[in-house]
């Protein structure tokens, strides 16, 4: 293995000649998919250093949802196969509960938190702090005033001892924003202040990824006469979902695996809208493990004949500033939702964490996973085998009966296709061009 060797000064190259330098130190031309087009390439390059160009996801649209009596699509950017096709199948369960409003929803305001560490204060540290409140908020509210021209700023303060260092957490209602780099704008103008206050030397200031105070639920119910599957009565597979989201609260491992898939769904809506997916999953994360244990996200039991689900997690979700102002993928995601605000975005986010766990439970305690994601495995083979348009789906499926899942099988199954559909052949040329 050669390592690559770029320029001095590669990072203030144009992004033009740091992609030439880059396809000169590998001997090749760059992928086109890399490169992408002129807007792309100048939202990649104002993002992030050293900018080569993008990696783009797929984006699908979850269809079916019904969330507070409103009917939505959803975009979802993932390339996990089966996250849209889930999201969609559990949200046309749950769409007729609750009385006809589908998943219910309610999200507390758009809090963050910038917590602030001081060292060696004073033995009345905390008493000076909570004193001096008024001051401090102050502060904080002429350190981001578009936020408080919004109707957001300062909202409580609180300070508390962790071993010899004290803790000062400032909450802010961050309005439309995800609200990271506010929090902490307002956590560097208060540190000479709370040095001053405690005698102490701040240590950090920054945002606590944690959200614990920007929490948001859903909630919805299905007829389990709508959850036969596989061989199960419908309330014979609503009892199997409710005794496995009973051991995902028993067992850590089994926790971790039931949250990711909550998580697919959320982190695929927060792609789509330019959100930070590291961020919302730290949070959720955070939330199982707030507890005695590691906890499940979600919540089944049973009653009336109806199968009930619930979801409760932070979600800091903006849709103003950073790569959701910027990249035009997710200005019209958003569009797509109905340019909501940060309330409502974080409130589809749990309705589709809602929708894409019961999809995944119902098939996880009937006939598995598996069987739909060796079908999406068998288009990818056909798809690597060279199958184009309507052959992939064809090959798929001749695949799927040989029960080879291998490329190679792929390839002599599209050569004996092609051969008896000579003009299927030609489609999928043209599909290529």
């Amino acid at each position: 293995m050669t390592p690559i060797v770029l320029p001095r000064g590669f990072r203030r190259l144009p992004l033009a000649e740091r992609r030439a330098a880059l396809a000169d130190a590998l001997g090749c031309e760059l992928p086109s998919a890399l490169c992408g087009d002129a807007e792309t390439s100048a939202v990649a390059d104002l993002l992030v250093e050293n900018a080569i160009g993008t990696f783009a996801l797929p984006v699908g649209l979850a269809t079916g949802f019904r969330v507070d009596g409103q009917d939505l699509v959803v975009p979802l950017a993932t390339e996990e196969a089966s996250v849209v096709a889930a999201a969609s199948y559990g949200a046309r369960l749950l769409s007729e509960g609750e009385g006809g409003a589908g998943i219910r929803t309610e999200a507390d305001p758009p809090i963050a938190t910038v917590q602030l560490f001081v060292e060696q204060p004073h033995n009345d540290a905390e008493h000076a702090v909570r004193a001096a409140r008024d001051e401090i908020a102050a502060l904080v509210d002429d350190a981001v005033a578009s936020l408080v021209r919004r109707g957001g700023g300062f909202r409580s303060l609180t300070g508390q001892r962790v071993g010899d260092v004290l803790k000062v957490e400032i909450d802010l209602d961050v309005r439309d924003a995800m609200g990271a780099n506010k929090v902490n704008t307002a956590g560097e103008a208060v540190r000479p202040l709370l040095e001053r206050l405690t005698g102490g030397r701040t240590l950090m200031a920054i945002v606590t990824n944690a959200s614990r105070r920007a929490l948001v639920r859903a909630s919805g119910q299905v007829p389990c006469s709508r959850l036969g599957r596989g061989g199960f009565s419908g309330a014979e597979v609503a009892q199997r979902i409710v005794r496995a989201a009973a051991i995902a609260a028993a067992d850590h491992d089994r926790a971790v695996t039931h949250n990711k898939g909550v998580l697919n769904g959320i982190a695929a809506l927060t792609q789509a809208t330019g959100n930070d997916t590291r961020a919302v999953e730290a949070a959720a994360h955070g939330w199982a493990a707030s507890g005695a244990g590691y906890a499940p996200l979600t919540s089944y039991g049973m009653s009336g004949g109806l199968l009930h689900g619930r979801l409760e997690c932070p979600l800091p979700l903006g849709t103003v500033g950073g790569a959701v102002g910027a990249h035009p993928v997710s200005r019209f995601a958003l569009r797509i939702l109905g340019n909501p605000n940060s309330r409502r975005l974080a409130a589809v986010g749990a309705a589709v964490g809602l929708a894409q766990n019961l999809a995944a439970l119902r098939a996880l305690v009937t006939e598995g996973i598996q069987q739909g994601h060796m079908r999406l495995h068998a288009e990818r083979l056909a798809f690597d085998a060279g199958a184009r348009g309507a052959e992939v789906r064809e090959i798929a499926t001749a695949l799927a009966d040989t029960g080879r899942m291998d490329v190679a099988t792929a390839r002599q199954l599209l050569r004996t296709h092609r051969v008896a559909h000579p003009n299927r052949q030609q489609q999928a040329s043209d599909d290529r061009d």
